[in-house]
């Protein structure tokens, strides 16, 4: 449980500074995402990015919503109720936080070099904070449902690496700066460890 708050402090920080600089300067941090996209740019393909528009899809939204009745559904299977209206709460209210803190920072997205368009404003990412709530949920599932450790961190690090790469994806085809990414990222990961740490008292098993 200790991971879990030390993940919960930082992920919340992160996204907190974030935020502050969306809401005062943002002018502050777009040098740095600029410079992130020409270089990221700077690596396309006619096969690169022909991979990357169709992973980056994964979590559109109607993906997202069937990945989340999924995680529900395998929750509900495989878990005890309170786990269940954890896994619940934590992604509606992910996506209900994403959207609202859309609505207040109103930071556009890229309007250069451009591979897919996307209606919306830009921080924090959707798609980013999809996947680190629906893959930070089923790695709180695995936790619970199995008792052989390294089958646990195995998947644990799969289901962070595809998180992260999703973010990536986001940046490659334009729909998002970086930092539209990192916060979407840590604000996914800040509700599943902060949902994780107020349900402990609960036992699953």
């Amino acid at each position: 449980m200790k991971k879990t708050k030390i993940l919960f402090v930082i992920s919340l920080l992160i996204f907190a500074v974030l935020f502050t600089i969306m809401a005062t300067n943002s002018a502050l941090i777009q040098p740095t995402d600029n410079a992130i996209r020409v270089l990221v740019n700077a690596h396309r393909s006619t096969v690169a990015n022909t991979f990357w528009m169709n992973f980056t899809q994964i979590f559109n939204s109607k993906e997202t919503i069937m990945w989340i009745v999924i995680t529900i559904i395998l929750s509900w299977i495989m878990t005890s109720r309170p786990f269940v209206v954890q896994v619940t709460i934590t992604l509606l209210s992910g996506i209900f936080l994403n959207h609202f803190f859309k609505s207040i920072i109103k930071r556009p997205r890229p309007s250069a070099n451009i591979l897919m368009h996307y209606s919306g404003y830009s921080f924090p990412s959707g798609h980013s904070c999809a996947a680190a709530l629906v893959l930070g949920c089923l790695v709180l599932l695995t936790w619970h449902v199995s008792q052989r450790k390294w089958l646990n961190y195995l998947i644990t690090v799969f289901f962070v690496c595809l998180a992260v790469t999703v973010g990536f994806s986001r940046v490659y085809v334009g729909a998002h700066y970086p930092s539209d990414v990192i916060g979407g990222l840590c604000l996914g990961t800040t509700l599943v460890t902060g949902f994780q740490l107020l349900f402990s008292k609960y036992n699953y098993h």
